[in-house]
């Protein structure tokens, strides 16, 4: 995918602005970018192969996400303005060149996420055409799935989508198939995905401070563990005035949420289920490693340098904290580097660390609340091409549109561009880690039960945890599949 790529041109980008992506040329379109005057780069098209067909100003309509910060911003803009921001500009830009390519009209109906299966729902008992496609949260999405409300977007009769190209997370798409069958995915069309990766921040002024080496150079010597960073975390502490930290007083080691142990979980590449050769999903838990990981894992959330984030209003409470200069790092998701750009706070963003350097790469997890694009059951015959490969046609348009100017934004600070982040982000998205259990909720959401025994106040052993959600795990897994049997 594009994004895993970007950072290697950032710095010519945001100097020239000259990504080109999806260029007419006799019906192949280009999804490849280089940078101008780059005679080393590559220049081979990637094609956009989909009908050359034209709509006649025929609207395609998504159902999308109204959900506060989450609402979704990646489909459609009103006719933009000097006072627009440029993610709106570039979804605007990027309708207007399906518009005049294919004579498509990019629309979106906005419902409260709390509908959404409702909706869904309704469109395929009545087929009333209110909506094609579908953008909504992980979690959402795989309820849909479960019911089977949706295509699969591999299958013969869904033309036209390409989950090899470049505008798509190839790796995202392998991970949330099942039995060779994918009902929702992302890539370049949408950004909530990236928004919802969890990554560590950390304020550079008091890395300074605390003579904490140079953490980029760490992370790129396979040297950012558990273990560095729990050095690092103690060593980065400053009591308040009272002796104590909290998220509002002194100086932390880690602040982190209530997210964070399923975080570090993934992070140590810790799975509740994996897929066989036939690409089947089955209970997979390795309970020695797992209880390695959360050793370790247990001693950064010590409440002796770590504070975790009071319940509620936690973008509040995290600018004041990360925000105010009260904690040398931060676990949050990538929607906060865009918040916190607005303070004027020096920090850098890393990849959550390993759980030791024999461990490949940083992995990384992407939340259920990321957005997935995927389309109704009630959309057939030439309305399901349309669709199908007009989403093709705006992922791909959105490599050199919406994609940019999402590194630039989350890349900015004050007066300055933190150039060195970019190459960190390309490692935390090209090294996302897909558990089943944890999007599909299997288990009543066991994942998220078993990593919460890794925090200072749980009464609750992850061995006793695992164990006991095994069987409910198993059982679901053979309702999905049986579910799917049935449908097919």
């Amino acid at each position: 995918m594009l994004k895993k790529l970007l950072c290697g041109l950032l710095a010519a980008l945001m100097l020239t602005g000259s990504l080109v992506a999806c260029n007419d040329d006799d019906n192949k379109e280009s999804g490849e970018t280089k940078k101008e005057g780059d005679t080393n780069a590559d220049t081979s098209a990637e094609a956009l192969e989909i009908p050359d067909t034209k709509y006649n100003d025929k609207e395609l309509r998504f159902l999308t996400r109204d959900e506060a910060e989450w609402s979704t911003v990646e489909i459609f803009a009103e006719q933009i303005s000097s006072s627009s921001d440029n993610i709106s500009q570039a979804v605007f830009e990027r309708n207007d060149r399906i518009h005049e390519k294919y004579g498509v009209v990019i629309k979106e109906y906005q419902k409260s996420v709390n509908d959404h299966i409702a909706d869904v729902n309704k469109e395929i008992q009545s087929s009333n055409g209110d909506f094609q496609a579908i953008i909504t949260n992980t979690r959402l999405s795989s309820s849909m799935a479960s019911q089977n409300l949706l295509w699969d977007l591999k299958s013969s009769d869904v033309e036209y989508l390409d989950f090899s190209k470049s505008w798509w997370d190839k790796n995202m798409a392998e991970g949330m198939s099942i039995n060779d069958q994918l009902f929702f995915a992302t890539g370049d069309l949408l950004t909530a995905d990236n928004d919802a990766t969890f990554v560590m921040l950390f304020n550079k002024k008091l890395a300074t401070n605390h003579q904490i080496p140079d953490l980029y150079k760490i992370v790129d010597n396979g040297e950012w563990t558990f273990d560095k960073m729990y050095q690092f975390a103690q060593q980065g502490v400053e009591p308040g005035t009272d002796g104590k930290i909290a998220y509002d007083n002194g100086v932390a080691g880690l602040a982190y949420t209530g997210s964070a142990p399923a975080c570090f979980m993934f992070a140590g590449n810790v799975t509740l289920v994996q897929k066989n050769d036939e690409d089947v999903p089955e209970y997979s838990f390795n309970l020695d490693h797992a209880q390695n990981v959360a050793e370790k894992a247990e001693l950064l959330f010590s409440t002796e340098h770590a504070v975790q984030l009071p319940q509620g209003d936690l973008f509040t409470t995290g600018k004041t904290c990360f925000g105010g200069n009260h904690a040398l790092f931060f676990n949050e998701c990538m929607q906060t580097v865009t918040r916190m750009r607005e303070y004027d706070i020096d920090f850098g963003i890393l990849p959550n660390p390993k759980y030791d350097t024999n461990q490949k790469n940083y992995a990384s997890m992407m939340h259920h609340t990321a957005s997935m694009v995927s389309i109704p059951v009630s959309v057939v015959d030439e309305n399901l091409e349309m669709t199908a490969s007009m989403i093709e046609a705006m992922a791909c348009y959105s490599q050199s549109t919406l994609t940019v100017e999402y590194y630039d934004k989350n890349l900015k600070t004050k007066g300055a561009k933190d150039e060195q982040s970019g190459p960190m982000i390309d490692k935390i998205l090209a090294n996302r880690i897909c558990d089943l259990s944890y999007y599909y909720q299997w288990g009543n959401s066991a994942y998220e039960k078993i990593a919460a025994t890794l925090l200072p106040d749980s009464n609750k052993q992850l061995a006793s945890e695992s164990s006991r959600y095994k069987k409910m795990i198993n059982d679901d897994i053979s309702k999905f599949l049986s579910a799917m049997d049935k449908a097919s």
